[in-house]
């Protein structure tokens, strides 16, 4: 993995670069881009009402609900050299965009983004500071856009994932073993029932809760991923693994942030082997990131920045 571009939001920047001397009108004012099939963009009429709210400011809204109607969406943007893009939707559609501009060739201008949360989790916006009052959030950004008033700017690090026989991915957080296992589980229960449980806010919450007894008892045995894990500065690991972590989100929501406070640098991971004692008893300590000293890499932990 590597740092290959930067981006950021109040409004987030993948790769600076000089604007063109000539912008159409339409590059010129913001754009939102959602998904109107995004959990929280779908939930009360979230996305319409959004909409409705930017047609009030006179700003194009774009509707994009799965990979190749993102994917032309970006391009559309990219090729008017829209100068701020609105984006209100799920982690997964706002990787999918960032990993489109982060294919962009140096020097081509390439939109700021304005992260809103419209998904089920939010972690992307709600590190760039989008979650929570989505529609004043929106307002707000439009009227100082209409005042003339910039947006504050942050930038976050474009994580690169290259693997043999697989497509280059790029995003702001990447996981592997039990981290993935959970997630994909997650999917699983949605996909195979309707009601408000699994489908609900809480289903996230629910599918985890249920493999929490089983784990605790070592009844839960995920296939572990054998990873070589080489950190400067943190050491390394090579071994079957329980779990992999790598983020360039930076701020803590809540109790979850399973980071050591070790290191300097724009990337946080942690890493935990097979080997690692005590792992389950251990996992509440990894995931509030109250790493012990015992728990370092001649004992089968690698946490920090890099």
């Amino acid at each position: 993995m590597a740092g290959q571009a930067r981006t950021g939001s109040n409004a987030v920047n993948p790769r600076t670069a000089a604007a063109p001397a000539e912008l159409a009108p339409a590059a010129r004012a913001p754009c939102l881009l959602l998904n109107p099939r995004s959990f929280g963009a779908a939930r009360s009429g979230l996305a319409e009402r959004a909409a409705q709210l930017a047609y009030s400011h006179g700003v194009e809204v774009i509707r994009a609900a799965d990979s190749a109607e993102i994917g032309a969406a970006t391009d559309r943007l990219l090729a008017r050299r829209q100068q701020l893009v609105i984006l209100l939707a799920g982690d997964g559609t706002v990787r999918a965009v960032v990993d489109r501009l982060a294919q962009v060739a140096a020097g081509v201008p390439r939109p700021q983004l304005l992260v809103l949360g419209g998904g089920r989790t939010n972690l992307i916006p709600g590190d760039l500071g989008g979650r929570g009052s989505v529609l004043a959030k929106l307002d707000a950004a439009l009227r100082r856009w209409r005042e003339g008033t910039g947006l504050a700017k942050e930038e976050r690090y474009v994580l690169e994932i290259a693997q043999p026989a697989a497509p280059v991915r790029r995003g702001f957080f990447l996981a592997a073993g039990l981290v993935d296992y959970a997630i994909r589980a997650c999917h699983r229960d949605r996909t195979v029932g309707s009601g408000k449980l699994r489908q609900g806010a809480a289903g996230t919450a629910w599918s985890l809760l249920k493999r929490a007894p089983p784990a605790m008892l070592g009844r839960l045995d995920p296939l572990l991923d054998e990873l070589h894990v080489e950190v400067a500065g943190h050491g390394a690991l090579a071994d079957a693994a329980h779990l992999l972590i790598a983020t360039t989100l930076q701020r803590r929501h809540g109790a979850l942030d399973p980071y050591a406070a070790r290191g300097r640098g724009g990337v946080r991971f942690t890493a935990v082997a097979a080997r690692g004692p005590a792992f389950w008893a251990r996992l509440p300590l990894v995931a509030t990131g109250r790493f012990t000293r015992t728990m370092d890499a001649r004992h089968g932990y690698l946490s920090g920045r890099c």
